[in-house]
């Protein structure tokens, strides 16, 4: 059945999918322990075999249950359970770290998100308190048009200032000038509070200022246990998630191993052979005997005989008698009182002694 097919491939190919998926977390995680390269790829291969063989065990396991192997069957299922368990521990061991890194990044986020606002608030404090100015631009120009006033060189760009008008000349001047810093002190601030929002954003969106890890939050509320606990129990299920996919999901998508059972539903009906050709018998056991006679139940032993020589499926016994009944009206054989004249058994030694 072409849905029977398709249904039996996918669920193939998500078994590979989660014993490839089982073997990578097992090979990151075992890796991760090697103090040289080589340590570490000697542990990820070794992990990654282990993993193969886990999935493999189940259907070793079944043939040689069928087989009546009890003894491989026991050694097959300790070290299945064996292999599992070390799977399942390397499994747990990496979804801790990948989960306890993310929680940690998230909080680092945070940290730095809450150190940029505060660092805004204060750069925005600092702004409110500038007093009144223009901008950096006018406040030059206006600096500019001071210094060509022949003040300006009669003061020595007012270092010598003696004079009343001089003095009151350069106190306008260095006025300006703390008008332009303030105006400059502005600019700046403006620039950090802008790069500062620009920053904060990019560490919202990665969840700053967020719950660090959201699932067990709302879990820890709804069923009133610690964080803690929800958490190592949420670690404890995407471990088995991956690991009883990758351990038994072979298996069971391909239909227990391959058993006998399931290969001979799996074969076509065989056909049962065709019914002997009532043509073909008359001309091979029956022969014309003016002064013979045949009833209906001999016809019908010589019939079921000869087939059964042939190695032919006899007919029924009425669906023969009526098919015989109508050759006999077409080659005009005498019937009387359910017999059949004319015609005899063929008896290859009498036909030879005559």
């Amino acid at each position: 059945m072409p849905v029977r097919h398709a249904i039996f491939i996918m669920g193939i190919c998500a078994a590979i999918v989660m014993c490839a998926v089982s073997a990578a977390m097992n090979w990151l995680f075992l890796s991760s322990l090697g103090e040289t390269p080589l340590e570490a790829h000697v542990l990820g291969a070794a992990s990654a075999a282990a993993d193969i063989l886990k999935a493999l065990l189940p259907f070793f396991i079944a043939w040689r249950w069928r087989e009546k192997g009890y003894v491989a069957v026991i050694l097959g299922s300790l070290a299945f359970a064996f292999f599992a368990g070390f799977s399942l521990l390397s499994a747990i061991g990496f979804a801790a770290q990948t989960r306890g890194a993310l929680v940690d990044s998230r909080d680092g986020a945070s940290q730095e998100y809450a150190r940029m606002q505060s660092a805004m608030a204060e750069a925005n404090v600092r702004r409110k308190a500038l007093p009144a100015h223009r901008s950096a631009a006018i406040v030059s120009e206006e600096i500019e048009r001071h210094r060509q006033n022949r003040r300006w060189s009669a003061t020595k760009g007012c270092v010598n200032a003696t004079e009343l008008q001089s003095r009151e000349f350069c106190a306008a001047y260095f006025a300006l000038r703390a008008e332009l810093a303030t105006a400059k002190e502005e600019d700046r601030l403006v620039g950090q509070i802008a790069v500062l929002q620009e920053e904060s954003a990019k560490l919202r969106g990665r969840g700053a200022g967020q719950d660090s890890d959201p699932q067990v939050t709302l879990l820890s509320r709804i069923f009133g246990l610690g964080e803690e606990s929800v958490r190592l129990s949420l670690i404890i299920a995407v471990a088995l998630l991956v690991e009883i996919g990758a351990s038994l999901g072979l298996f069971l998508a391909s239909g227990h191993g391959g058993s006998e059972e399931a290969d001979e539903q799996a074969q076509p009906p065989t056909s049962s052979p065709e019914p002997g050709p009532i043509e073909d018998f008359c001309l091979e056991a029956l022969v014309s005997a003016p002064r013979s006679r045949i009833s209906d139940d001999e016809l019908l032993a010589l019939y079921q005989g000869w087939c059964a020589a042939k190695s032919l499926a006899p007919m029924e016994s009425e669906e023969f008698l009526s098919a015989f009944a109508v050759l006999a009206s077409v080659l005009a054989l005498p019937r009387k009182a359910g017999l059949y004249y004319g015609i005899a058994a063929f008896e290859p030694e009498r036909r030879a002694a005559a």
